[in-house]
């Protein structure tokens, strides 16, 4: 054990920093864990993807572009990273724990979302994947299950596993590019992301870009206010034949007029016609969010707030089986560590602690820990990797959507 913990860099994270206590809550590929960190008592989420599943060039490529994108991401509106490490039998990532449950569990128990809700979370999506297409990121996989719940009742985006990286566009809230290229950024020839939340250009193999994101947010708004994705086709080969046709709205929750035409402007077939393919602010222009305030989207007060919970309970996540693969250190895969600002001040910040003569202050309680949420507004942090990995391709290929992945996505 010491031999290989000597191999890894001076300041590089590594699972012996770390105590597992539970599983958060799993899928295809890999599970998210309640971790503690040793030294400071911070509790964080930790994301194991299992290296057996890790068998093609690409789907390496896939987990290492998820640490590119987590470790440069400083949006309030998207989960921080701090950072990431190889085991023996995993590659895993260290995020902000959130405990407030994903919104995919609250509609599950809860049932559709009241306007006002749904209105304010749909609006902080909207600026955490106008933030992500502002770099490049297309996230694929947007459903609520990946919209985690803060304590305080906002929205963060998480699971970037699916996710690709294209054009990165300026900082004008406009894209100068025609909708024709947006539209068409990737080629890809795979169908991926999750059922019932793929856009149909995906579907029918016609080229892709930023708009399948928006098709998602589309789906997800009807979601939250209806209780159900609009088109239940559960037969991936036959659902674009369903998104065809015009939403039909009946029933006990039709959402207010505005919800409606917002939705159907999302869910328009043709990407080039839909909404927020010329830039998200077609969408946050939108009658449905015109009484938001986009700046100030932290300072308004949800109807939902999640349910005081200790900073150890899972219980507002469904989860399923665990993975019991040993985690010793491990030689493999060595690049993939990496270590943000906010990683490194917190380590720091426990060493001085740990460090301090407490015998010569027997009536001083050490100083805290530093609050996530206040080294989450430290400046970007820096990914460290060796020059074998630090350029990634911009547009790899993913594997092909299986029909056993049809209801669950890579986590």
């Amino acid at each position: 054990m010491n031999v290989i913990k000597s191999s890894i860099p001076a300041g590089m994270p590594h699972m012996s920093d770390y105590e597992t206590s539970k599983l958060i809550s799993s899928g295809t590929f890999g599970a998210i864990y309640l971790v503690r960190h040793k030294d400071s008592q911070q509790i964080f989420a930790m994301k194991k993807i299992a290296k057996l599943n890790l068998d093609t060039s690409q789907m390496v490529e896939r987990a290492y572009l998820e640490r590119d994108i987590l470790i440069f991401a400083e949006c309030p509106f998207v989960v921080s990273m701090f950072c990431s490490f190889p085991t023996k039998s995993h590659l895993c990532m260290v995020m902000e724990y959130i405990g407030g449950g994903d919104c995919g569990t609250l509609l599950s128990t809860r049932g559709p979302l009241s306007v006002p809700l749904a209105r304010l979370f749909f609006a902080e999506a909207v600026v955490a994947v106008e933030y992500l297409h502002s770099y490049g990121v297309v996230h694929r996989d947007l459903r609520p299950k990946n919209l985690l719940i803060t304590s305080a009742g906002h929205i963060k985006v998480t699971n970037f596993g699916l996710s690709k990286i294209g054009i990165m566009m300026p900082k004008t809230n406009t894209y100068k590019e025609l909708p024709e290229n947006i539209s068409r950024e990737f080629q890809d020839s795979e169908v991926c992301g999750t059922l019932h939340y793929i856009a149909p250009e995906v579907i029918l193999k016609k080229g892709y870009g930023r708009p399948v994101d928006w098709w998602s947010m589309g789906i997800i708004l009807h979601e939250f206010l209806v209780g159900c994705v609009p088109f239940a086709e559960d037969i991936l080969n036959n659902l674009h034949k369903n998104v065809i046709g015009d939403i039909i709205w009946d029933g006990d929750h039709t959402p207010p007029p505005d919800a409606q035409d917002l939705i159907t402007m999302l869910l328009r077939t043709n990407p080039i016609h839909r909404l927020g393919t010329g830039g998200a602010f077609e969408i946050k222009d939108h009658p449905f969010l015109s009484d938001l305030d986009f700046d100030n989207l932290l300072s308004q007060k949800p109807e939902y707030i999640p349910p005081p919970v200790s900073d150890v309970d899972t219980s507002l996540f469904i989860k399923d089986e665990e993975d019991t693969s040993e985690d010793s250190e491990s030689f493999d895969f060595l690049n993939f560590s990496s270590s943000s600002e906010r990683h490194a001040k917190l380590c720091a910040t426990a060493a001085r602690i740990k460090n301090e003569d407490h015998k010569s202050h027997p009536d001083c309680t050490p100083a805290s820990t530093p609050n996530i949420s206040e080294m989450q507004k430290e400046s970007v942090p820096v990914s460290n990797r060796d020059s074998a990995i630090s350029s990634l391709p911009s547009s790899s290929p993913l594997s092909e959507f299986s029909a056993q992945e049809e209801k669950k996505s890579a986590i």
